[in-house]
């Protein structure tokens, strides 16, 4: 480690910008592309399918539906690029690649969500009002089907790193249709044993009530990402006061925490401290924030308390 003329030094995890692209973080992306491969290709064919049976049958729960799957398919398709494009190495103008272009996605995920649910009642309100007849025999057959393609859609999903938002994401989106087909066969049931149309808008209510309820957590937490929150599992104050009980500190300030994308967090703080071996300083800051928070890419600037006097803070 060296020593700049303001008698401070810095210590970084990663030494170089473009080891930001190769963190262990993208080990697990091409398992995911592969997934999601297959469960864009699954959600497309059987949108089709879905959107000739609603037109066919005159029901409004297959057609938000087959909707809500051609959305799905281009929400999907969006996770899809994320993960490519996060898989390139940094740059200098980039240097932690896309590696946010993820967290981004899920984001935009969660409001296509809410956004399709709210028009999903909007058009059950109508139907409601202006009931009309339904094929409610191959409408339950057509939803099955929409299940079963469903499913195993989901099934796909589970094998790849569902913890990771953006899956989180992706199979937000799977299970909402997988509960659209399965609203869809009550409705069909409910219409064909006792005539009960309004069956149909309401199933489709519920739906998007329930996709609504699933969404809005992922929204708020991309959302603490994107404005680089700190990590919700992570409290600042009790990393704050472990960093200042190290012998040799005697102050901490302008400490930060936050996540670059999901499993990768980073830290940055500034500690005054007396005696002359830094090195062995640093090391004992960064062995305890890797033992105890399980954080590693951080940067520790050691300083006098004059230095402090003249530097921004935020």
């Amino acid at each position: 480690m060296g020593t700049t003329h303001h008698d401070h030094e810095h210590h970084h995890d990663h030494q170089h910008p473009h080891m930001h692209g190769s963190h262990s973080h993208g080990l697990d992306n091409s398992k995911n592309i592969r997934q999601l491969k297959w469960v864009i290709a699954l959600t497309f064919l059987f949108m089709i399918a879905e959107a000739f049976g609603g037109f066919y049958t005159n029901s409004l729960a297959l057609i938000s539906d087959a909707v809500h799957m051609l959305t799905d398919t281009a929400a999907l398709s969006l996770s899809l690029f994320a993960f490519m494009m996060s898989s390139k190495p940094a740059t200098a103008h980039r240097t932690y690649g896309f590696l946010r272009l993820e967290i981004l996605a899920a984001f935009i995920n969660g409001i296509f969500l809410v956004l399709l649910s709210c028009v999903i009642m909007w058009g059950a309100w109508d139907r409601f009002n202006n009931p009309v007849e339904i094929k409610s025999v191959e409408m339950f057959w057509i939803s099955t089907g929409g299940l079963i393609f469903n499913l195993v859609g989901a099934w796909l999903l589970t094998h790849g790193n569902h913890a990771h938002p953006n899956m989180r994401g992706a199979l937000f989106h799977v299970l909402a249709d997988a509960l659209g087909s399965l609203g869809a066969m009550i409705a069909g049931l409910l219409i064909y044993f006792y005539g009960w149309t309004k069956a149909d808008p309401i199933v489709s209510v519920i739906i998007a009530l329930i996709i609504i309820a699933s969404s809005f957590r992922l929204i708020l937490d991309t959302a603490h990402v994107i404005l680089e929150g700190t990590p919700l599992h992570l409290d600042s104050d009790e990393i704050q006061d472990a960093i200042s009980k190290i012998p040799r500190i005697t102050e901490v300030h302008d400490l930060h925490v936050w996540s670059i994308t999901s499993g990768m967090v980073s830290l940055s703080v500034h500690v005054v401290a007396v005696g002359e071996s830094r090195h062995e300083l640093l090391c004992e800051i960064r062995e305890m924030l890797k033992k105890r928070f399980n954080i590693e890419h951080v940067t520790i600037q050691i300083e006098e308390l004059s230095l402090k006097q003249h530097e921004p803070s935020i």
